[in-house]
Formats: C-alpha cells, structure tokens, sequence
C-alpha cells in the first residue's frame, strides 16, 4: 500500500529479489544476530517503499549503494536501541554506592562512536563500513563504487584523521564533564 504504480511494484520486487542477500549480509556484519540482521532488512526495505522515486535503474552500482546506505543506517539505529535496551535492563541495586556501571559507560561511547561513523561524509563512512564491517578486500571495495585503489586508500585515511579528531574532541568532552563532576 506504500507503493502506487505497479511499475514501482515490479521496481520493488525486482530489488528485493536481487539484493535482500546483500542487505542481509551487510546487516548480519554489524549486529552478529540472523533475527536483527532481518529486522534491519525490513525496515530498510520500509524506508525504500516509502522513497520510490529516489530509486533509479535497479541494475546500477549508485541502486546498490542506496540500499546498501539505507541498510547500514538501519542496522546502526537497532543496534543503538538495542544497546539503550541493554543499559536500562541493568539494576542499580547490583551495585554498591559508590561503584559505577561499567556496561552504562561502554555503552554510551559505543553510541557516540557509532554516532561519528554515521555523520561521516558519505564517501568516507561507506569504504569505512565496506572495509571494517563487511570485511571486504580494497580491490573488492574499489570495484564496487567504481574508484582506484589509491582513491580507496586515500579515503580510508581521511576517514581516520576525520574519525581520531572526533573521537579526541568526545574524549574532551568526556574528561570534561568528569572534572566538573
């Protein structure tokens, strides 16, 4: 019912057929978890519905990216809830006064940390997220989005200059929020 013309309908099982795999892996990648792996599918495959006309030629790499995108950005938000859920199943009563959760903190960098990945430029975050979550070799990543090996490595080390400056600006934020404690 979220998709209007039968052509969109064809568009959408043509794209669910020849994609839900590599959706499913690359969500399977990040959470570990089948069943996650296949909540993240399905509200990825939600979000594709709702944006049709976003999507052009289902055989082109820039299609493959888009769904891969809106995979990632799916898995990333259940991973996030899930991490929440995690932290409020803790009981305080577990813990003497004076003692800190060590799960809560972890968990909120973990957030914060995922947080960085996903405001990353595009560009970077995907040959990130290609390379250190789907495990894919730099010659696979450069051919899938179509660019040099030196370009792919390039990225990767932009990224990381872009990703060890935010991570030392939340270090200082963190510091700082402990020292005025």
């Amino acid at each position: 019912m979220m998709i209007d013309t039968e052509e969109d309908k064809r568009k959408f099982a043509i794209l669910y057929e020849k994609y839900r795999y590599l959706m499913l892996k690359v969500a399977h990648d990040v959470l570990g978890d089948h069943y996650l792996a296949e909540d993240a599918v399905h509200e990825a495959f939600i979000k594709v519905a709702l944006n049709m006309g976003k999507v052009g030629d289902v055989n082109t790499q820039e299609t493959k990216r888009y769904l891969i995108t809106i995979t990632k950005n799916a898995t990333i938000d259940i991973y996030r809830k899930r991490s929440i859920r995690m932290r409020r199943e803790i009981f305080v009563d577990e813990f003497g006064e004076n003692e800190v959760p060590l799960t809560y903190v972890e968990t909120d960098v973990d957030n914060r940390v995922l947080d960085i990945l996903k405001n990353l430029p595009v560009k970077y975050r995907d040959v990130f997220l290609l390379k250190y979550s789907s495990k894919m070799d730099n010659d696979e990543i450069a051919d899938l989005l179509k660019i040099s090996e030196g370009t792919l490595r390039q990225r990767l080390a932009r990224g990381k200059e872009m990703i060890q400056e935010a991570v030392n600006n939340l270090e200082d934020r963190i510091d700082g929020t402990c020292e005025s404690n």
